[in-house]
């Protein structure tokens, strides 16, 4: 199903599932407790988180067509020197989810060339 598509509050499930978080780490990557995730999923996510679940359950999708859904959860904790240092977690933590996106966007474009 395309990322488009989903509710929000399903949104948190495919980012939770993709990048085998828990309840609180899921709660980290937008800066707000268990328990708000939980009422997110009863009554959605509120407007100012809706760009970053969409951005950040985008790159999930994009990452799971590419890559072994298997291996997508340590991926995402491995640093890599292309988000200087960090993992891809700490980018999303971080509100840099965008950036996040663009260059996986990037990696995977084969037909630019570079």
């Amino acid at each position: 199903m395309a990322v488009a598509t989903l509710p929000l509050s399903t949104l948190l499930d495919e980012i939770q599932a993709s990048f085998a978080l828990s309840k609180t780490e899921l709660a980290r990557l937008f800066g707000v407790s268990r328990q708000a995730v939980d009422q997110w999923r009863v009554r959605g996510v509120p407007g100012d988180r809706q760009e970053k679940a969409a951005t950040v359950a985008a790159t999930a999708d994009l990452l799971s067509h590419q890559l072994k859904s298997e291996r997508l959860p340590g991926i995402a904790r491995r640093p890599a020197r292309a988000y200087g240092g960090m993992t891809m977690l700490e980018m999303i933590e971080r509100d840099r989810h965008g950036e996040l996106l663009e260059r996986v966007r990037a990696a995977f474009d084969w037909s630019s060339g570079s």
